[in-house]
């Protein structure tokens, strides 16, 4: 290195886990001559990851530089690679400014949510229905939820389904000896329904009114709907109106917002473009208390991430509502 200027990274740390993706460099020259660089770049051993050519003058009297760049996808797992940053003069010379070792690891962003929407390579400028939309429909349930269905429902009871999509509670249900039923109004998921032979009726999107006889099933089950729908007072009267006995209701939990703010995070589930309505404990059970006379409210569904406090954090609210 040249005894006219001194140079380190300030980004990455020596190793550190990088993305091939997403390889942001930062650092800083003490230029001790008035030799002057044209651009200086990163490489991951052999490989161009960016270039900048613009320098700017820091608070401590040093030149700084950043840098956001990729290479191409790492196939075959993570690796140690060699971070080089060179300067090039003037004159046209490269000279190495500073390297370290870094861990490599393959984003692979195909394999990830919204990993083809945002990649680095897409110059589309991106609009909300690009962001705020709705996946596909499940046709597995997931464990904690079916855990949940199976503790609260009575034993041996017919179960309606309300807003039941692809029908991932059906076949859980039915091998726990309930006789279950699901409502549905999406297109789509009615044919997955007809599809995978599930009992079914279909509902009509135009209409408050659901397709069931007044007391015609012993309990109701509502996992994540309520929050889409346009009239949640009328369509929770619907479900107490279809019932006898117990409505179990599952719906996003909003209370964790401010605990999450810390980490400038929002639930994922928040990317929902249909939600509507968004519940506190409070708003939920007043929703449900015009119908229910015993209602209990509990969250599950751990966030990976915690407080700053280490407390940990649920993402969803379950509902218990009793005639």
């Amino acid at each position: 290195m040249s005894s006219t200027f001194r140079a380190g990274l300030d980004a990455p740390a020596a190793n550190q886990n990088i993305y091939d993706e997403s390889i942001f460099v930062s650092g800083w020259l003490d230029m001790a001559a008035p030799a002057r660089l044209s651009a200086v770049s990163a490489y991951l051993d052999d490989a161009l990851c960016g270039t900048t050519k613009i320098l700017f003058p820091r608070p401590d009297g040093r030149l700084g530089f950043r840098i956001l760049g990729r290479v191409a996808p790492v196939l075959n797992g993570p690796r140690e690679a060699n971070l080089r940053v060179e300067g090039t003069w003037e004159t046209g010379s490269p000279e190495v400014l500073a390297q370290q070792w870094v861990h490599l690891f393959g984003a692979r962003l195909g394999e990830r949510p919204y990993g083809d929407v945002v990649s680095p390579e897409n110059e589309r400028v991106l609009h909300r229905e690009n962001i705020y939309g709705s996946g596909p429909p499940i046709e597995e349930a997931g464990v904690e939820v079916t855990d949940l269905l199976r503790a609260y429902l009575p034993a041996g009871t017919s179960v309606v389904d309300v807003g039941c999509g692809a029908g991932a509670y059906g076949p859980p249900l039915q091998a726990a000896g309930h006789e279950w039923l699901g409502l549905e109004a999406n297109a789509h998921c009615c044919d997955i329904l007809t599809r995978r032979q599930l009992p079914f009726r279909r509902v009509d999107p135009e209409s408050t009114r659901l397709p069931c006889t007044d007391g015609e099933f012993d309990c109701a089950i509502c996992i994540e709907v309520v929050e889409h729908t346009k009239d949640p007072a009328t369509f929770v009267s619907e479900i107490a109106r279809s019932i006898r006995r117990r409505a179990l209701f599952s719906v996003p939990n909003m209370e964790l917002l401010p605990y999450t703010h810390d980490w400038r995070v929002v639930p994922w589930h928040l990317l929902e473009g249909d939600h509507k309505n968004f519940f506190t404990r409070a708003s939920l059970r007043a929703l449900l208390s015009r119908h229910f006379s015993r209602i209990e409210v509990f969250p599950y569904g751990e966030h990976p991430l915690r407080t700053r406090d280490g407390v940990p954090l649920y993402v969803h609210f379950f509902a218990i509502a009793d005639k």
